[in-house]
């Protein structure tokens, strides 16, 4: 039996992934260009924009919960950049990433 392989992509986190708009766009050529098959845009921007959301907001956590493993983990996952792979996350993590969608996007400064 042959089997098929996902494609993944590493996206490096930066400023721009914490943009809405910015997400849309980087989402539509990922999907134009055949890089990343199985996501709809909106799932895709989602994905993105939730990984940046939480990398840029984590300074928001108080210190105490901050250093909770669960709190590390999450902060590990989002600051080496956006893992995407073909077909996107597990149902529990794609309805957080639209939850985080709707949130408001706080200044970086």
């Amino acid at each position: 039996m042959m089997s098929i392989k996902k494609k993944t992509l590493r996206i490096p986190m930066n400023e721009r992934l914490y943009a809405k708009k910015g997400c849309k766009v980087i989402a539509e050529k990922l999907l134009e260009s055949g890089r990343i098959e199985g996501m709809t845009e909106s799932q895709l921007s989602c994905e993105i924009f939730a990984h940046a959301y939480v990398f840029y907001n984590f300074r928001f956590v108080p210190k105490q919960l901050g250093k909770t493993d669960l709190f590390k983990k999450i902060l590990r996952s989002a600051s080496d950049g956006v893992d995407i792979e073909d077909g996107g996350d597990s149902l529990i993590r794609r309805i957080a990433y639209r939850m985080i969608w709707l949130m408001p996007a706080f200044p970086i400064n």
